[in-house]
């Protein structure tokens, strides 16, 4: 009996002796990315499956949103035109034409490879870090979609920025090239 009760209170000394020794890490408010990885997986329809994964660090954990963060400022549009911050992960495409890469622009503006995330702490108000995938469909068979066109076999690259709920924009990262339908 005696050996338990020791073994208990040792048990409760060393794990508060673990949680007084960990300290909440002392991050910006403004989100912080770095690139981590891209891929894409060519589908049999003229598209591409792209998946972007980066890295983030958080000090008040407000990263993300859920399908009821609807409300200004995160409604769908403001005055009759769609609102930035109805998404909070944004993505600009680049071409490589003769060895530089140059902006690609939607044909149709209303059009974005921009989305959301989901909520990535809950509520809690607490410094954060972790990785994020965000995926896609590229479709390349409309390549009269994009100015410069994009077809098979072209080399493109993303640059990727995040929002947080109070709507402070993280640092831009560049990913690495893929070559699209391969």
């Amino acid at each position: 009996m005696m050996n338990t009760t020791k073994i208990i209170i040792l048990l409760c000394f060393l794990s508060l002796l673990a949680t007084a020794c960990f300290k909440e890490p002392n991050y910006a408010d403004t989100p912080a990315i770095a690139f981590e990885s891209i891929r894409n997986v060519p589908i049999n329809n003229g598209s591409d499956s792209v998946i972007i994964t980066i890295a983030y660090q958080d000090g008040d954990g407000d990263m993300g949103l859920s399908s009821t963060d609807t409300m200004p400022p995160f409604q769908r549009l403001v005055s009759g035109q769609p609102n930035q911050f109805y998404n909070n992960y944004f993505l600009n495409i680049y071409k490589k034409v003769r060895g530089s890469y140059v902006p690609v622009r939607f044909v149709e503006p209303s059009f974005t490879l921009n989305g959301r995330y989901p909520r990535l702490n809950g509520s809690r108000k607490s410094a954060i870090e972790g990785t994020l995938k965000y995926s896609f469909v590229f479709f390349y068979v409309f390549s009269n979609a994009y100015t410069p066109s994009i077809s098979r076999n072209d080399t493109v690259k993303f640059d990727v920025q995040v929002v947080d709920r109070a709507l402070n924009k993280s640092n831009i990262v560049e990913t690495q090239e893929i070559i699209i339908g391969r």
